[in-house]
């Protein structure tokens, strides 16, 4: 009687011990978010999303989709030339993952499509920031203010660098065609940047000149007083170089 009753009391102690290890494993298991596209030519990913390349339509041209993980749609981020790799697309796109959220240059020149396939002739360069969950476009503005404004000139020119955060904030630098300069007898440029940022403040332009560093664009962490309390916030803090001297600014 005594063997029947530590087996029954030995079952319960196991049983205890394995459900609850059992359970917590299956509902890990549901918790891991699915790939959205896990087909497809992944581009970029972080924890929440992922950016991949379409197969080649009949003309030979792809184009770039993002997706969040667990959904079941996805957008088109950058429009990609017949010739180009998607990988190089997205690089000169400036295809930028922040959580759930997405940035990317849209820019479109006489002759080429804009992300909606209608063609333009016009130049305008803008900077596009969108939610992957629900498809609304958070930002969609030009990449500068031109010296010259014309109604076919939108923005300053193509841009070089872009940091994206989570909450929709977003810095890039620009070449600014019109403000670059052509020195000697034979054409050589001297490109000129703008450093623009949008966050809750609006947008603004934190520096720009022949000396700014178009390779020095950077977020991370940063800290600020709340009721008396510092709080660190990570990629609030932009950093950039302007003739050779570090300097920085709180995105909001």
């Amino acid at each position: 009687m005594r063997r029947i009753a530590r087996a029954v009391i030995l079952v319960l102690v196991l049983t205890l011990l394995l459900v609850p290890g059992g359970a917590n494993a299956a509902h890990a298991r549901r918790a891991l978010p699915a790939k959205c596209a896990p087909s497809s030519h992944t581009l970029l990913a972080d924890s929440q999303a992922q950016v991949y390349s379409t197969p080649k339509d009949i003309d030979g041209a792809i184009s770039l989709r993002a997706c969040a993980y667990g959904q079941r749609r996805s957008f088109v981020v950058a429009a990609c030339n017949y010739e180009e790799r998607a990988a190089m697309c997205a690089e000169t796109s400036h295809v930028t993952l922040a959580g759930v959220l997405v940035a990317a240059e849209d820019s479109f020149t006489p002759g080429t499509e804009g992300r909606g396939g209608e063609e333009k002739g016009i130049d305008e360069w803008h900077v596009v920031v969108q939610s992957l969950r629900t498809g609304k476009v958070l930002h969609e503005v030009p990449t500068g203010v031109p010296l010259k404004p014309e109604p076919r000139y939108v923005g300053v020119g193509q841009i070089v660098a872009l940091v994206l955060k989570s909450d929709g904030s977003v810095a890039w630098i620009a070449e600014d065609y019109e403000r670059s300069s052509v020195l000697g007898r034979k054409p050589f440029t001297i490109p000129y940047y703008d450093l623009y940022a949008v966050d809750k403040s609006g947008t603004r332009l934190l520096a720009s000149g022949t000396d700014v560093d178009p390779t020095s664009l950077s977020l991370s962490v940063g800290s600020f007083g709340v009721n008396g309390y510092s709080r660190i916030v990570v990629g609030s803090t932009l950093y950039w170089t302007q003739g050779g001297k570090p300097f920085s600014a709180l995105l909001s």
